[in-house]
């Protein structure tokens, strides 16, 4: 048996084009391990308190007084109501009815004093109109209500 020696000639360019190609399989095959793996945490979604009352942020509700729009905005946190206001849709409408503007502003008093909403008082001649008022915040907090278990 005779042996013979072979001469094997590789050009620079194979080998830069053979580790390239290792390099990207290595990263394909740990993307994919990553991408795939079994770690099943799931910290893509925000922690909800769930013994909260409401999910913090502004809520609207709206209101159609002859053919115009009123929106009720209420402001909340996790367990108390900030704030409620009223956004004219039309300017027209705050001249048409003045008696939102006090109404709104009377509740918001009250609400600022932790007053819970289903013993808020108005005077006797706005009670139709707080009444109003009220059911639109009622609404809004309808929406701000944290209906995650506890």
């Amino acid at each position: 048996m005779k042996s013979k020696t072979h001469i094997v000639v590789v050009r620079m360019k194979e080998i830069i084009y053979t580790i390239l190609f290792l390099v990207f399989a290595v990263i394909l095959i740990l993307l994919l391990i990553f991408m795939f793996g079994g770690n099943n945490k799931s910290s893509v979604l925000p922690s909800v308190n769930t013994s909260a009352t409401y999910i913090p942020g502004v809520y609207t509700s709206s209101l159609v007084l002859n053919n115009n729009g009123v929106d009720v905005c209420v402001a909340v946190d996790s367990e108390h109501i900030n704030g409620a206001w009223l956004v004219w849709l039309e300017d027209s409408v705050a001249t048409m009815y003045p008696l939102l503007e006090t109404c709104m502003a009377d509740i918001q008093t009250q609400l600022s004093g932790n007053v819970p909403l289903e013993e808020i008082t108005f005077d006797s001649s706005s009670q139709y109109t707080g009444q109003l008022l009220i059911q639109a915040v009622d609404q809004a907090l309808d929406k701000a209500q944290n209906t995650s278990p506890t």
